[in-house]
C-alpha cells in the first residue's frame, strides 16, 4: 500500500488513522526540508525532528549518530554540492515509521548529480530513530571520476570519519 501526504488511509468506519496521519505529516517534513535543500533540511530537523540519539546510515560513508554526526554529515556532504536538494517521489508507513523513495538532484564540479535513494526512517515519538539509505551511488561515482578534484572534500571527509569511528 502506498500512502500519500494529506490522504491518511480511512480506517474505524472512516476516521482517519492518526498513527498514519502522524507519519503523513512526518513526510510533508521530510518533503519540504529536502526541497529546500541547505537552506531548510538541517534547521527544520533540529532538534525537532531528531532523537538525540539518531543512527544514520549510508553507502560509502560510516555511520552518524546524534545531533551532532547529523550535522556534520550534512554540512560535509553540503559543503561537496551546495544546491543538494530533493523531491520525494512516494512513501509507505512502516510498523515503526516510513520508508521515503526520492530523488537527490545537484551539482559537483559542474555536472549534474541525480542518486535516486530510498530512506528507511525508525520513528520514536514522532522523531527519527534510525536512518538508512539505500542508493545507487553509480551517478555519483560517474561524476567523481570525471572531476576527481571536485569530490575532494567528500572523500576526504568519508575518510576522516571512517577513521573516527574505527577507533
Amino acid at each position: 500500500m502506498s500512502a500519500h501526504p494529506g490522504a491518511p488511509t480511512a480506517v474505524n468506519g472512516g476516521a482517519p488513522d492518526a498513527e498514519l496521519a502522524a507519519k503523513a505529516a512526518f513526510v510533508e517534513h521530510f518533503r519540504a526540508g529536502w526541497a529546500g535543500g541547505a537552506e531548510t533540511l538541517v534547521p527544520l530537523f533540529l532538534p525537532d525532528l531528531l532523537d538525540p540519539e539518531v543512527v544514520m546510515t549510508q553507502p560509502l560513508l560510516p555511520a552518524a549518530r546524534g545531533h551532532d554526526g547529523f550535522r556534520a554529515f550534512f554540512d560535509v556532504l553540503f559543503g561537496a554540492i551546495p544546491d543538494l536538494h530533493g523531491e520525494v517521489l512516494d512513501w509507505r508507513p512502516t510498523d515503526d515509521g516510513v520508508e521515503i523513495d526520492f530523488v537527490l538532484f545537484g551539482t559537483l564540479g559542474g555536472l549534474p548529480v541525480e542518486l535516486p535513494t530510498t530512506d528507511r526512517i525508525v520513528l520514536r515519538g514522532g522523531r527519527v530513530l534510525e536512518r538508512h539509505a539505500r542508493m545507487s551511488p553509480r551517478s555519483l561515482a560517474v561524476t567523481v571520476a570525471r572531476r576527481p578534484r571536485a569530490a575532494l572534500r567528500l572523500v576526504l571527509a568519508a575518510l576522516r570519519r571512517r577513521r573516527a569511528s574505527a577507533v
